[in-house]
């Protein structure tokens, strides 16, 4: 039991390598659940997710509507990156992107932390 924890650990940290060598501060996230619960990451990842989408389908509605509001593209974009873009198009292309890269990482992460936390018994 305690063999396999130690295995899904040392999967959960190349995960989390992973995203670090994509350029995400993941590790400070996942440093928070040290702080919190072995069970934060498991439980906030999937909202984060769920709010990225959520805000992903707005963006997306904004700009086919004409004409396009850009103070509610600009709104949405601050929540997804905390910039804007005059090029909203390819901006929401860019973020899209990233996160279905990102999302596969979080949804591992979610995983392993779940199997992790089921080990603890």
């Amino acid at each position: 039991m305690a063999a396999n924890r130690e295995a899904l650990n040392k999967q959960l940290q190349q995960v989390v390598n992973s995203l670090k060598e994509q350029g995400n501060q993941f590790e400070i996230v996942h440093s928070l659940k040290e702080a919190n619960s072995p069970f934060f990451l498991a439980e906030i990842l999937p909202l984060f997710c769920q709010d990225v989408q959520t805000t992903l389908r707005d963006l997306s509605r904004t700009l086919e509507k004409e004409p396009v509001n850009y103070y509610d593209m600009e709104e949405l974009y601050f929540k997804l990156k905390g910039c804007t873009s005059s090029r909203c198009g390819l901006a929401l292309n860019g973020v899209r992107n990233e996160y279905k890269t990102l999302r596969n990482s979080l949804d591992r992460i979610v995983e392993l932390e779940r199997r992790i936390v089921s080990h603890q018994g």
